[in-house]
Parts: C-alpha cells; structure tokens; sequence
C-alpha cells in the first residue's frame, strides 16, 4: 500500500512539474512550429 502511494505522489509531482521542465528546456509548441523545416506560405 504504501509503494502504491510513493507512485501516486510520484506521479502527481512529475505531471505538475512537467510544463515548467519543458518550458525551461525549450520545448514549447512555438519553438517547434518556427523552426527551419516548417514551410510556411510556400503557395506550390
């Protein structure tokens, strides 16, 4: 019982902390969409 709840709480810290980690590694949906291999406005 009290491993199951280790994993809980585990899991709970990992999914609040997991947008600022992402955030401050760069890994936002706007670094990802403006990158070099993103065509954009090509019109072909």
């Amino acid at each position: 019982m009290k491993a199951m709840l280790a994993a809980f709480v585990a899991c709970a810290v990992i999914a609040a902390a997991a947008p600022w980690a992402l955030r401050e590694l760069g890994y936002t949906v706007e670094t990802t969409r403006a990158s070099d291999a993103v065509r954009l406005g090509d019109g072909r």
